[in-house]
């Protein structure tokens, strides 16, 4: 019955005070928000005292329940809020991008059709070898479903900086893998 409970009635739990409520929120969004935060820090201690920071947010704010539409979206917006700032203090710098590589879609459907190829862990291993910002674009744009727009406005960028960053990680990416794997051409 318990995970039957919609977050509405989970919600009302917390609400009169019933540890069940914190209890079965917590374990139904914990590791799903944890695996984003992870994302973004790749740092396991880092990544657990951001997640516990975001539900102690959430859990002290009752008064803006009313306004949530989805919990986990707003755990997961939170909690990507909380990671980037703990990347920026950490005197990590957005470097402005100057110029907008263009690449034809020729050259764009290949890159994607040779990176689906690729193995998972390793391109988990090239994504985590990239420098901070290009991987937080990479993991928010691919994993987490973010506009070009939704990412720039996390990271204080623009729309055009985000592509561009992307591109070029994606790029290096495919470059890491190609000879990883000697494909020729």
């Amino acid at each position: 019955m318990q995970n039957q409970l919609s977050d509405k009635d989970l919600l009302h739990l917390c609400q009169t005070g019933n540890e069940l409520g914190y209890g079965q929120l917590y374990h139904r969004y914990a590791k799903k928000i944890f695996n984003t935060i992870f994302r973004v820090l790749s740092n396991t201690e880092e990544s657990e005292d951001v997640l516990q920071e975001t539900f102690i947010q959430f859990f002290s704010n009752q008064e803006k329940w009313e306004q949530i539409i989805s919990v986990e979206a707003w755990l997961r917006r939170v909690g990507i809020n909380k990671a980037i700032s703990l990347v920026r203090k950490r005197q990590y710098y957005f470097s402005p991008v100057e110029e907008l590589e263009i690449h034809d879609e020729g050259e764009e459907q290949l890159l994607e059709k040779e990176w689906r190829e690729c193995r998972l862990i390793d391109l988990e291993q090239a994504i985590n070898r990239l420098g901070e910002i290009p991987k937080m674009v990479v993991n928010l744009y691919l994993f987490e479903d973010m506009s070009h727009d939704e990412v720039g406005n996390l990271l204080g960028m623009s729309a055009v900086a985000v592509r561009t960053q992307y591109h070029r990680a994606k790029k290096k990416i495919y470059e890491e893998l190609k000879e990883r794997y000697n494909y020729a051409g």
